[in-house]
């Protein structure tokens, strides 16, 4: 039996540098192997070429907004799990994401032991399965 720990890779998609920053300090010593995109364009190019196992997409970016990023990324993957991040959870925003089989929302600002937790969460249920 193997007894390597799963590596598990993430894909954050955000336009905030200091966000992104903190994806890779804090997720990186949980074991994942996390990506970075500073906007919707370079996420959607990265999900393609590197199959992750989560996306954290931030709702709120310029160019193209988070539910346009999700929109084209389902688009070749429908299976991908995926973790809103948004300070601004309106309620037309929120139910497009949930058409978009949506895992889980965590608002800004965060604890950081809340997105270990979310994360954690997402990774316990199967795919399509969302947690209430």
């Amino acid at each position: 039996m193997n007894d390597q720990p799963l590596l598990r890779k993430i894909l954050a998609i955000d336009d905030e540098p200091g966000i992104l920053e903190l994806m890779k300090n804090l997720l990186g010593p949980e074991s994942y192997t996390v990506l970075c995109a500073t906007g919707g364009a370079e996420g959607v190019r990265l999900n393609t070429l590197e199959n992750p196992d989560l996306i954290i997409l931030d709702l709120r970016m310029p160019v193209m907004g988070g539910i346009d990023t999700l929109r084209r990324i389902r688009k070749t993957d429908r299976d991908v799990r995926v973790v809103i991040l948004t300070g601004y959870g309106d309620s037309d925003s929120i139910r497009d994401a949930a058409d978009l089989n949506v895992s889980e929302y965590l608002s800004k600002p965060f604890e950081n032991s809340q997105l270990i937790h979310v994360i954690s969460n997402v990774f316990e249920n199967p795919i399509g399965e969302i947690k209430c």
